[in-house]
């Protein structure tokens, strides 16, 4: 396992910052496949807590995941309501943030 100060994590975080960030163009062109994007990304970050020690029990990486899994669930209904999409990718993008500065600590 790969200890949470490690710096590659805060190098990983950092990558996936511009993966969440996708997600607003993805949403806002009515892109077919933001739900395999999404569900692909989720697929990554559950194997997180298979690879680094702490994940697992950390409540912002938690926090992350449920969002994520909030907005996959929003890329099946037939009108997407991107104000609350935007404000739900800013506030992955603030936890992957918060999470940075831990590993920075």
């Amino acid at each position: 396992m790969i200890r949470q100060d490690n710096p590659i994590i805060f190098s990983y975080l950092e990558t996936l910052k511009n993966r969440l960030f996708k997600i607003i163009p993805l949403f806002e062109e009515n892109n077919e496949g933001i739900y395999k994007y999404i569900d692909s990304l989720l697929f990554e970050l559950y194997g997180m807590i298979y690879v680094v020690e702490g994940f697992e029990d950390n409540s912002m990486f938690l926090s992350l995941i449920a969002t994520l899994e909030s907005l996959l669930d929003e890329s099946l209904v037939a009108e997407y309501n991107i104000p609350l999409i935007r404000r739900e990718v800013f506030k992955c993008l603030s936890i992957i943030k918060k999470m940075q500065q831990k590993v920075g600590e």
